[in-house]
């Protein structure tokens, strides 16, 4: 179970430093110079790449991070459940010998 801590933990951390420089602030405009604001409706088609969907590397973080995590529990929920069967067949075993005069 501690493997399966460390390796969790590993993912987030990667995938929190892979996410950091997206949210960093954008650098000031040249001296003098004021970003232009817009002061209507634009299209999605119209807007720069950049600015269309800005959150999607960070959806795409989430939604991964949340597969891995759902990917290494059913791991897990399986190595567990081998365990079981490995003890039950034993057990299945054990009393069949028992039970022979």
């Amino acid at each position: 179970m501690a493997v399966v801590t460390r390796t969790l933990a590993a993912l987030f951390l990667a995938l929190l430093c892979a996410t950091a420089p997206l949210g960093a602030a954008q650098a000031p405009p040249a001296s003098g110079q004021t970003p232009p604001r817009v002061s209507e409706y634009v299209p999605i088609d119209q807007l720069p790449p950049q600015d269309q969907l800005p959150a999607a590397p960070l959806l795409i973080a989430a939604y991964s991070f949340v597969l891995i995590v759902f990917f290494v529990y059913v791991l897990s929920l399986a190595r567990r459940l081998t365990n079981v069967q490995r003890d039950v067949d034993r057990l299945g075993a054990s009393l069949k010998q028992s039970s022979k005069p």
